[in-house]
């Protein structure tokens, strides 16, 4: 069962809630005139109103998929029964029993204090991803400039069916369509699932702190890629924000491990890389994604098998890669 805040069911309590905290900005977003304007390339964006733009792309993504399943789903909103109609019906209680009370309970869990019986030592590794496992890749979902309307680039996320998966496709910085927030073409991402809390809410990775290096078993074609870790605030200003690093690849029939130090990803937002940089907290991230952006035009194949976190406490080089500077506070972010 669901509702609105607009005495209307489209989604669930969670997205009500965030409907609540974000209602004078979604106001001035909700005319479509409005809307044209924002969305021409043309047009000076703010960084507020770009990244909140891309936050509500990133919400209706989750919640219907493709543009096709969002048409569907406001077509069936038409249909459904306002918020009136269930009191009048009796079916007040159902409503909070299947959506409010099993956001709460979740809530309550993820507030009680943390486990910290699972230590691990040197050299422990915790496989966060396997793709010998067809119920993995099926968390996973591709996008590209295709999806967005921007370009023509195909990417596909299929198994290779000896234990591992493949995310190939084929890149194209053709431009055919210039009024998006996109300012290029010729990329393609696989997102792992989102981790969510109560009241869709950013969740936790406690169990991550333990760990320095990130490990991947892959297989290249020589082309380079990006590793990103998605660490959206509860300030809708910070959702875009993200720590990425590249990951050279090797052409050829041999597998190679990839291990990559927490220490040398760096912040960034929508691309752009943040004048003020802090170290990545594990504890802050929700989705991992894949990407290539070589601006390269051509078919593109990465085989991955696993994806692992590893504890290495000889690692003391520096807990940081990159210079922090004390900059005038307002001005950059």
């Amino acid at each position: 069962m669901y509702f609105r805040s607009s005495l209307r069911i489209i989604t669930s309590v969670p997205y009500c809630f965030q409907s609540f905290t974000t209602s004078r900005t979604y106001s001035i977003l909700s005319n479509s005139n409005v809307n044209s304007q924002f969305l021409s390339s043309s047009s000076h964006l703010s960084q507020s109103y770009r990244t909140f733009m891309f936050w509500r792309a990133n919400i209706n993504r989750e919640l219907y998929g493709t543009p096709t399943k969002a048409a569907a789903t406001r077509k069936r909103r038409r249909l459904q029964k306002s918020f009136t109609q269930i009191i009048r019906e009796g079916q007040l209680w159902r409503l909070f029993k299947d959506v409010l009370f099993p956001e709460i309970n979740k809530w309550w869990k993820e507030i009680q204090p943390w486990d910290r019986r699972h230590e691990f030592f040197h050299n422990d590794y915790l496989v966060i991803h396997d793709f010998a496992k067809n119920e993995e890749v099926k968390k996973w979902t591709v996008r590209t400039d295709l999806d967005e309307g921007v370009g023509e680039s195909t990417a596909e996320l299929v198994p290779s069916g000896h234990g591992s998966v493949l995310f190939r496709g084929h890149i194209s910085s053709k431009m055919v369509n210039q009024n998006t927030l996109y300012n290029k073409s010729g990329f393609a991402i696989m997102f792992s699932e989102r981790l969510t809390g109560s009241f869709l809410l950013p969740a936790h990775q406690k169990g991550w702190t333990y760990f320095t290096h990130i490990l991947l078993r892959i297989r290249g074609d020589g082309r380079f890629y990006e590793i990103r870790f998605h660490t959206p605030d509860h300030d809708h200003h910070h959702w875009s924000d993200m720590y990425s690093m590249v990951l050279y690849t090797r052409g050829g029939p041999y597998w190679s491990t990839a291990k990559i130090p927490f220490g040398q990803f760096f912040r960034n937002n929508m691309g752009r890389i943040s004048d003020k940089q802090y170290p990545f907290q594990p504890l802050t991230c929700t989705q991992m994604s894949i990407s290539i952006l070589d601006a390269a035009d051509g078919p593109f194949e990465l085989e991955i098998a696993q994806i692992s976190l590893l504890r290495d406490l000889r690692y003391t080089y520096d807990k940081f890669a990159y210079e922090q500077y004390t900059l005038p506070p307002y001005t950059t972010t």
